[in-house]
């Protein structure tokens, strides 16, 4: 063995174990820094995050980069990064994510959830019957939504408030939910 072996860096996670906190959009300027959307709550994270993911749109590539500079500019973040140097480097990653792993998440307070946690949780009305599987949620000006698609039928939205969100159980991977009636 070479007294000079380089230091192996750990594997690669999988796609599925990272979280997208932004997107990239495009080169800016010609030294390398991208344009990136955020797609985080928490954008100064950027200013304290030292190694990122970039995953392919496809998720099949996951690739490791040093952050090394963040700035904002308008609505969007400009990033640079260890041996991007060029926009044509930059545009080769055009509509890659930028993820970290879920164990470096900002942690949320109690009550609080990631939208990726409660995707595809089951939900049922408070007496237990099952009323289908969470697919998405949906932001909205005034609250976030839970589309629930159930096992026929029509989509349910539930407006993401306590009125009508009892109990999340995610070590069970349930929640109960209180249908809004609707007139018609």
């Amino acid at each position: 063995m070479s007294k000079n072996a380089s230091k192996s860096l750990p594997p690669l996670p999988s796609a599925s174990d990272l979280v997208a906190i932004g997107k990239i959009l495009r080169p800016h300027g010609v030294r390398g820094e991208m344009r990136t959307l955020i797609l985080t709550d928490f954008p100064e994270r950027f200013f304290e995050t030292d190694e990122v993911f970039f995953v392919s749109p496809n998720q099949k590539i996951v690739k490791r980069f040093e952050l090394q500079s963040a700035r904002f500019h308008a609505n969007w973040i400009l990033l640079k990064f260890t041996g991007i140097d060029s926009p044509e480097e930059v545009a080769e990653y055009r509509h890659w994510l930028i993820t970290v792993p879920q164990d470096q998440l900002v942690e949320l307070e109690e009550g609080e959830y990631w939208h990726f946690q409660l995707e595809g949780l089951q939900v049922e009305d408070a007496d237990g019957h099952p009323i289908g599987t969470l697919k998405e949620v949906v932001e909205t000006p005034g609250h976030d939504l839970y589309a629930v698609l159930p096992p026929h039928g029509k989509e349910i939205l539930i407006p993401a408030v306590k009125e009508y969100v009892l109990n999340v159980d995610l070590d069970q991977g349930k929640m109960i939910v209180k249908v809004p009636l609707i007139a018609e």
